[in-house]
């Protein structure tokens, strides 16, 4: 990769340009101010985060004459001016804007470069009749064989195309971090060779699928879809699933040539789309969290039925301790956090996933949670612990010893536990903070119930705010 103009771009040539416009692959590292690229608008999208909120900027997918394509982003600040300015579909004519290298994640393409504009960035539109030469389209298909491969990896989004199979209502999933539900839609797919995938349409994308429309015209013809900008992630109770993200979009019927090749080779005779209902989902209302803070006497009074439901419940308690014995992490599958095998020499996922990335460490505590009615073993996994440790397991391995983690943990003297009694047993399956903690004791007031915690008990907890420290204090005292 170049990072400065060739001899004949600094004495003012214009290479393969087509009326004075220099092509996608000829860009350079650097501020061009000079430079012109006529481009298509074929996807944007606002980048951020659907946990937080936060805006990251104005991303695009560019495509010029030639069929390159590469990936925009106007900063965050900038948002509204190029959201005014830029429209999908559309041919734009830019210039004063500054060339970079690809960010880490998210890119929408495989150049390993993009385009930032900013304030001086000029945008003038384009005729389309002059220049419909460029694609409407771009997309960079993988094998379903190849989707597995994909899970974990944010590099770089997923495009797929696939004969739409069945529909599932609109199901709700409970997200911790959203403090909220969120609305998702399964949709699916298969190939040319009959494979089957999963798609998952979160939030508005799924809301608004015209399911109806589908369902009516999928009763007679075969309707073979796209959908581009997503990321690959593993579910339990699924398995290997394309999921959507800010910048995902989905087209039907798109008349470009390989949705046209896709329906030329289908074979079998037409079945019409199902409807299915939402095979699995687990919403949650939050005011039934405030009926669910539970002792651990009254947790370990559960009858078997009730442990064997897939029950959440809110415990306030303290880490007495941790058995170390079996160890505190698991060496896991990238992809599905299942725990790898070793035959002596490769290690293999249990569940079958490519062996295409090196196994990770993840947390896996067996500790013992206490209260002033008793004590319970319960199972801490990766994220939980996480939150507890204020560190990744991957950065402790081979640094300190589970005895060390022990000593952090019981170091805290509470915490407000989401605990999980499916399968017959206790799992941490969240650590609240205090946000989400003041956002039950408010639920709890409004329904007339006791705060979360009296004045005086709050008085009596302690939280480490930086459980982080502790761990750089062990790091220190390791001979």
């Amino acid at each position: 990769m170049r990072s400065s103009l060739s001899p004949q771009a600094k004495m003012g040539s214009s290479p393969s340009q087509c009326g004075g416009f220099t092509p996608l692959s000829r860009l350079t590292i650097g501020n061009h101010g000079w430079i012109r690229v006529r481009v298509r608008v074929s996807r944007i999208w606002v980048a951020s985060n659907p946990n937080t909120g936060t805006e990251y900027g104005l991303d695009s997918l560019l495509i010029d004459d030639e069929g390159v394509t590469m990936q925009a982003r106007a900063f965050r600040w900038d948002i509204k001016l190029f959201k005014d300015k830029l429209v999908e579909g559309k041919v734009y004519a830019l210039s004063d804007f500054t060339v970079v290298p690809r960010l880490k994640d998210y890119m929408a393409c495989k150049n390993g470069l993009m385009i930032y504009m900013n304030k001086q960035t000029v945008v003038d539109e384009i005729n389309d009749n002059t220049c419909s030469s460029i694609p409407l389209h771009s997309f960079e298909f993988i094998d379903f064989d190849d989707v597995p491969s994909r899970s974990g990896d944010k590099r770089l989004f997923t495009d797929v195309i696939g004969q739409i199979v069945s529909l599932e209502d609109v199901g709700e999933k409970w997200k911790w971090k959203n403090w909220r539900n969120i609305s998702f839609r399964n949709i699916h797919i298969r190939d040319l060779r009959g494979r089957g995938l999963n798609v998952a349409l979160f939030g508005d994308l799924g809301r608004n699928f015209d399911a109806e429309q589908v369902l009516k015209q999928g009763q007679k013809v075969s309707i073979v879809a796209v959908f581009a900008g997503m990321l690959v992630q593993y579910y339990p109770d699924i398995g290997f699933t394309v999921r959507s993200t800010t910048a995902s979009k989905y087209y039907l019927d798109l008349d470009i040539p390989e949705v046209q090749e896709f329906h030329a080779s289908l074979t079998d005779p037409h079945k019409p789309i199902d409807l299915l209902p939402c095979k699995v989902q687990n919403p949650l209302n939050p005011a039934d969290l405030v009926k669910s803070w539970r002792t651990i006497k009254q947790l370990k009074n559960l009858n078997p039925d009730e442990l064997q439901q897939s029950t959440t419940f809110l415990c306030r308690a303290t880490v007495k301790g941790i058995d170390c014995t079996k160890g505190w992490f698991y060496w896991s599958c990238l992809h599905c956090k299942w725990s790898v095998r070793s035959d002596g020499v490769n290690s293999f996922c249990i569940q079958g996933c490519p062996n295409n990335q090196p196994p990770v460490p993840r947390y896996k505590l067996n500790a013992v949670l206490e209260d002033a009615t008793g004590t319970m073993a319960v199972m801490i996994f990766d994220d939980p612990a996480h939150v507890l440790v204020g560190v990744a397991a991957e950065e402790l391995v081979g640094e300190v010893t589970g005895e060390k983690i022990a000593d952090i943990l019981c170091s805290h003297q509470g915490h407000h536990f989401v605990i999980d009694t499916s399968n017959g047993c206790f799992v941490v399956k969240h650590v609240l903070n205090e946000d989400e903690q003041q956002l039950i004791a408010s639920a709890s007031v409004a329904a007339g119930d006791d705060p979360l915690l009296s004045e005086e008990e709050v008085s009596s907890i302690s939280y480490n705010s930086s459980p982080a420290k502790n761990v750089k204090k062990v790091e220190y005292d390791i001979p």
